[in-house]
């Protein structure tokens, strides 16, 4: 089967491999749309500390189902249901599984990154349990469906509610998904980013407003927009020192800070300013089980053109140049996808 190779930082290819063999419990998928996650823009770039090469990465996909093990339940998949996989694999033995909160497990593996056998390829095996039906939608839609539902395990950390307002820092693919689940969760969304080309979108995501910190005053926009009773509630999707400080500046006291970016710097927080507005912060990794459905149904009902979000598609062959020139432009692209078959 073609597959994307990544040999080390910067040396991809396409070259053959052999098909999975499905196990007893796994389901076998063909792989027809991958998205490209920042991961595997770190791992191209030799920045990505948990990468284990060579590897075939990617764990955005969306894909159909071939055959199922003898194991999988009967009458659960059949051949040809659009499906896609949550790619985290935990060990179940750790605290954080031991309370259900797979998604931090403390021995967390991701296709394509710890595990060596991602998703850019025309087939791949999983478990059963991993593996979300997702009719109705389109293989480029089901690809997106991983990294929103990442946005959206955010905002459910930061406890968004219905009327209030919620700064969301970065209108990338994660900060999109926070900000298209706040909006559905009945949040007036604030929306900050540098890069005024993604309002648009933004906006179409749900965003009410857009603040571009070079050109506008932050926190005189804040006060404008909430008619001064300010933010209960921040969201940083970027991974960046200082809009992870300035989070916890824009919130009001008793407010939530949610951290979704990682940051490649250590940050220095204002402790004092901390226990003073006693804020809660919460970080957020990864997604559950339903926030994949819940994500699945929101782009079932078409209320917002997610399918914008994609900013170009290349096929497998040409996965080598999408690598290529989203790492020499990355400011160009808000999704790139790999069309695989």
């Amino acid at each position: 089967m073609k597959a994307v190779y990544m040999e080390g930082p910067g040396k991809v290819s396409v070259m053959d491999l052999p098909e999975p063999q499905a196990g007893e419990q796994d389901v076998l998928i063909r792989v027809h749309r991958v998205g490209l996650c920042g991961t595997d823009l770190q791992s191209y770039r030799g920045a990505a500390a948990l990468t284990n090469f060579p590897l075939v990465p990617g764990h955005e996909l969306g894909g159909e189902v071939v055959s199922c093990g003898s194991a999988v339940p009967e009458g659960l998949f059949s051949p040809g249901d659009p499906v896609t996989v949550k790619p985290y694999f935990h060990c179940g033995h750790c605290y954080p599984c031991s309370t259900g909160r797979i998604n931090c497990c403390e021995n967390s593996r991701t296709l394509g990154v710890q595990l060596q056998a991602g998703a850019l390829c025309e087939y791949i095996a999983a478990p059963y349990g991993n593996v979300i039906k997702c009719e109705g939608l389109s293989y480029g839609e089901i690809a997106l469906i991983e990294p929103l539902s990442v946005g959206a395990h955010a905002a459910a950390r930061v406890h968004i509610q219905k009327g209030e307002f919620v700064l969301v820092f970065g209108c990338g693919l994660i900060g999109s998904g926070v900000i298209s689940a706040a909006s559905l969760r009945g949040a007036s969304v604030i929306a900050v980013d540098i890069a005024s080309g993604k309002f648009e979108t933004a906006k179409a995501m749900g965003a009410a407003a857009c603040v571009n910190p070079q050109t506008q005053n932050l926190e005189e926009e804040i006060a404008r927009i909430t008619h001064g009773t300010g933010v209960p509630a921040a969201v940083e999707a970027i991974g960046l020192p200082e809009t992870m400080t300035q989070a916890i500046h824009a919130v009001h006291f008793a407010g939530r800070v949610g951290y979704v970016g990682y940051s490649k710097q250590n940050v220095e927080l204002n402790a004092t300013l901390i226990v003073k507005k006693e804020l809660t912060i919460a970080g957020a990794r990864n997604a559950l089980s339903d926030e994949f459905k819940t994500v699945r149904e929101n782009i079932r009902t078409h209320r917002s053109d997610f399918k914008r979000l994609i900013s170009a598609v290349y096929p497998i062959d040409d996965a080598p140049k999408a690598f290529a020139d989203w790492d020499r432009a990355p400011e160009n692209f808000l999704k790139i996808q790999i069309q695989i078959s």
